[in-house]
């Protein structure tokens, strides 16, 4: 499975500690980026459509209707780059030492929110897939507990694509992968990591 769970590409520049492995790369679901895109392309054929019928029966000008159209073109060219942009830098990485979710645009923009596994204790792994769609592409969030010494600190993976057989794969990572295996025991013996998904009536454990 680990492998199915790795996107192509090298990603040893964020394997920063001693011994650490890559366990998980993802990225958002493609859903996300297709639905924008099918939106921007309407707008702008409605829009070139408008435009046509302005400058063909209203104010005759087949030069401006032209750099009209040139105009609306060049805007939702440069809108879908920003979201396949967006998109493509946007990635979820776990180790066994950390877990991280890295957002990074470019010449605006780099972001990066980091969990060190071996300084928290997981006790949840929470499933919540909301509405048929979401369920027919198996695409949900997936939100990790984590219990700091001060407070609670919630790490949500958002809009990922197989998320039922992502939620089990962390699940068995975070009870089996940490560094220290007899403190991984330890940890099993005294946290609850739970599975559960929120729009279903059961729950298991």
């Amino acid at each position: 499975m680990q492998n199915g769970m790795i996107t192509r590409g090298n990603w040893n520049i964020f394997l920063t500690l001693k011994g650490e492995e890559l366990l998980l790369v993802k990225r958002r679901h493609p859903f996300v980026v297709i639905t924008p895109i099918i939106v921007i392309a309407c707008l702008a054929l409605f829009f070139i459509s408008s435009a046509f019928v302005l400058f063909q029966d209203f104010f005759f000008s087949p030069s401006l209707f032209f750099v009209t159209t040139l105009l609306l073109i060049s805007v939702a060219i440069s809108l879908s780059t920003k979201i396949i942009v967006d998109w493509y830098f946007h990635m979820y990485i776990l180790t066994n030492r950390k877990i991280l979710e890295l957002r990074y645009t470019p010449l605006t923009s780099y972001i990066v929110n980091d969990v060190m596994l071996d300084r928290v204790n997981c006790t949840e792994v929470d499933l919540q897939s909301n509405g048929f769609l979401n369920e027919l592409i198996d695409m949900g969030d997936i939100c990790i507990t984590f219990d700091r010494p001060t407070r609670r600190e919630e790490f949500v993976l958002k809009d990922i694509q197989g998320s039922h057989e992502l939620a089990t794969y962390l699940t068995q990572q975070l009870l089996d992968g940490s560094p220290n295996s007899n403190q991984s025991i330890m940890m099993q013996q005294q946290n609850t990591i739970w599975f559960k998904q929120h729009n279903a009536e059961s729950t298991s454990y």
